[in-house]
Order: structure tokens, then C-alpha cells, then sequence
């Protein structure tokens, strides 16, 4: 066993995606760091090469916790792990079951955190919010009991002291405080990573949780992303309209990825693939739009807003990337302008 491990949490719904992005973890040359998946539910599937899928009971407390209305409890065991589950390790680095890892991670373990407990990427909520609701934002933080003007950090990839989370008793911490605030939570773990560790979390480079609303940007290549984070509505796995925003690249990336999985026609066809015939086209189009879990209207409002969004975004996202850069806010352990 090695003192560091890269863990997923999955339900029944992300356990593909979160299989295959166990399997990129433990096929890294060289790797010095354990891959784990958790799971509250038995799964008769194998683990992927390198890798071990651990059933998660989680503590009954759990079940009555706020969830938004695509979550399961297992994304609280983030807040649980250390001292349920991870107890042998020293260091952890936690990543989101929808995500494609696209380089080595070993930089993670490797990283001064510079006295910090965790660390994590700003959430890409600050660039949307910039020019509607941010009012709101800030009086929301302010109820949990957050500085509105401090960094909000996502918790789809997190590096972990494990000793430090241990010390601070940060499950303990974190049960009273959904006890007492669970009601007003919006983005559950996530909130209470951001209010338990105020201060005590480091900035990580945005390559390493590399989010939907950056894609398309023209930043790619500067930033150069080890992990991409498919936190929008739309999945490259499951919707049509994803190549209209961020063209093939990802849907294709992810039937590569499925090829030699036990799910391997998760990906339909008519997301990637060429045709020879147009019928065939438009029959497997049809496919997956059936499949997708997203009305045609939710779907076309989306667009449209992300649309109208994207010039903004270039700006804002290049500007607060660059200025972070150059303040030195970012760990990185990778050696790139980001």
C-alpha cells in the first residue's frame, strides 16, 4: 500500500465515467499512489486494472442531508473519508466522477501546501455570476458565514492533508454544521469544505480542475489541463447538443475510453461516429437524444445562454487566470505560464 491515493465516489449512475477515469489514473507510468473508487451500492462489474472498488457504508446521517436534485449521498463522502476510509493514508487527492483525466497526477502529491489543509481550484461559478445575481451570491456566502470577497473553491478535485483533516476533525465539524445550517446549503460538501476550512486552503492552477465553461476559450493550450471537469448540464458522453458548444473532441475521447470497458457502447454512436448513409445519421442521432436525460427545451435554453456568455468569459476567465499567475495564488507543480 502506498502512503498517497487518487479515490473517486460514484453512485450507481457515475460509476462508468468514474471507472474510466480510475482506469487513466492507474495506468500513469510510474505512479507512487494508490486509485480507489467508492460506492455505496455492491457492483458486479470488475475493478479496473490497478484499481479497487470499495462498497462505502455511509453513515445513516448522511441520507437526511441536503442534495441537489442530481447528487447522491455518496458525494458526502468526501467530508467522510479521512477518517472513515483513508485512515492508512497521509494523502489524498479526491476527483470527481465526471471528469477525464489528461496527464499525470503525481504533481498533487508532491505540492507544498503551504501549511494548508486542502487544496482546490476557484469555483467557475465567480465568472457567471459576475453580471447577474451576484448580489445574491455574496449575501448567500454571507449566511453560511463566508467573506464574500474570499475565494470560492469547487470541490471536484481536492488535494487532502489527511493527518490535518484528521486533527481538525473536520467529519466531526462537518456534521455539526449541516445540522445547524443544512437547510440553507445549495452546494453541500462543497459549502462545507469552503466555511470548515476558510483559510486554510490553497489555490490550486486551474489545470488541474479544468471546468466546462473554460472549454472554448482559447486557453487550452496555455493552461495545458491535467483534469477536465464536465460540470455543466450537458455531458459529451449523453447529449447531441454538446458537439454544438465544444465540437467532437470529448464525445469521441469517451467512446476511446469505453472501447475496452464493461460498458462499451455506454457512448451512442450517433455523438461521435461518421455514417455512410444520411438515414444513418439521423437514426443514430435520434438514439441519442432519446437517451439523454434533459428536456429539448432545458437543452436549447442552455445553449443559447452559454452562447450569449462565451465573449464575456473570454475576457474574464483570461484576465483572473493570468492576474492569479502573477501573484503567485496558484500551486501547481507543473511548470507552465498557469
Amino acid at each position: 500500500m502506498s502512503r498517497n491515493v487518487v479515490f473517486f465516489a460514484a453512485d450507481r449512475t457515475y460509476l462508468p465515467i468514474a471507472w474510466t477515469a480510475a482506469k487513466t489514473a492507474a495506468a500513469e507510468p510510474g505512479r507512487d499512489f494508490d486509485v480507489l473508487i467508492l460506492t455505496e451500492d455492491a457492483v458486479s462489474v470488475p475493478a479496473p486494472p490497478g484499481c479497487r472498488i470499495l462498497q462505502m457504508a455511509l453513515p445513516a446521517v448522511i441520507q437526511g442531508w441536503p442534495r441537489l436534485p442530481h447528487a447522491s449521498p455518496i458525494a458526502y463522502a468526501r467530508l467522510a473519508a479521512a477518517e472513515l476510509v483513508l485512515g492508512d493514508y497521509e494523502r489524498a487527492v479526491y476527483i470527481d466522477s465526471d471528469t477525464s483525466i489528461h496527464g499525470p497526477l503525481a504533481a498533487l502529491f508532491a505540492l507544498d501546501l503551504r501549511g494548508a489543509v486542502l487544496a482546490m481550484v476557484e469555483d467557475c461559478g465567480r465568472y457567471l455570476r459576475d453580471a447577474a445575481d451576484q448580489a445574491v451570491w455574496d449575501d448567500y456566502r454571507r449566511a453560511l458565514g463566508l467573506d464574500p470577497a474570499a475565494v470560492y473553491f469547487n470541490s471536484g478535485v481536492i488535494v487532502m492533508d489527511l493527518a490535518a483533516m484528521r486533527a481538525m476533525r473536520l467529519w466531526r465539524q462537518a456534521q455539526d454544521f449541516i445540522a445547524t445550517h443544512g437547510e440553507r446549503l445549495i452546494f453541500m460538501d462543497q459549502d462545507v469544505l469552503n466555511v470548515l476550512a476558510a483559510g486554510r486552503i490553497a489555490e490550486l492552477s486551474p489545470r488541474w480542475n479544468f471546468m466546462t465553461h473554460f472549454f472554448g476559450l482559447g486557453l487550452e493550450a496555455e493552461v495545458m489541463p491535467r483534469i477536465r471537469h464536465y460540470v455543466d448540464v450537458l455531458k459529451p458522453w449523453r447529449d447531441p447538443e454538446w458537439q454544438l458548444l465544444h465540437g467532437l473532441e470529448a464525445p469521441r475521447h469517451f467512446a476511446r475510453l469505453f472501447a475496452d470497458s464493461p460498458w462499451a457502447g455506454y457512448v451512442p454512436r450517433g455523438l461521435y461516429g461518421k455514417f455512410r448513409l444520411p438515414w444513418q445519421s439521423r437514426a443514430a442521432l435520434r438514439q441519442a437524444e432519446n437517451a439523454r436525460q434533459l428536456t429539448p427545451e432545458a437543452v436549447a435554453a442552455h445553449v443559447a445562454y452559454f452562447q450569449a456568455l462565451a465573449a464575456r468569459l473570454r475576457v474574464s476567465v483570461r484576465q483572473r487566470f493570468s492576474k492569479s499567475a502573477a501573484e503567485g495564488r496558484y500551486i501547481d507543480g507543473v511548470s507552465n505560464e498557469f
